[in-house]
């Protein structure tokens, strides 16, 4: 979990740092989250605290279940979206400056604009 001082912390929000991510929901971090390439390089798997909870192997096939973890589900919410996002860009070759811009779209195209995205 990235260090700051209690009082800098958001109350909602996404920070990314790489492939990284947490997902702050009412001051409380959750993650990372991350991803990784399978090992034949044919498909993507996602990872929380590095568990497997997902993975995706074209544009028809994605599977992710954070039922296990117990997370509240704004947090699963979000955290389904930025992945689903980032590996989206990732399959269509969209530049990792440019993904920002389309995971903030989506978050905010589901009404999530409130969890705003900084990057390290």
């Amino acid at each position: 979990m990235p260090c700051e001082p209690e009082d800098k912390h958001p109350d909602f929000g996404v920070l990314m740092d790489e492939t990284r991510f947490w997902v702050v929901h009412r001051r409380e971090f959750y993650g990372p989250f991350d991803y990784q390439w399978s090992i034949d390089l044919r498909g993507i798997e996602f990872l929380y605290q590095q568990n497997k909870y997902g993975e995706c192997c074209s544009d028809e096939e994605f599977f992710a279940d954070l039922k296990h973890f117990q997370l509240p589900r704004r947090v699963s919410q979000v955290a389904t979206i930025v992945t689903g996002t980032v590996v989206s860009c990732i399959f269509r070759c969209i530049a990792s400056n440019d993904r920002v811009q389309q995971i903030t779209h989506n978050l905010k195209s589901m009404g999530l604009e409130r969890y705003t995205l900084n990057v390290k």
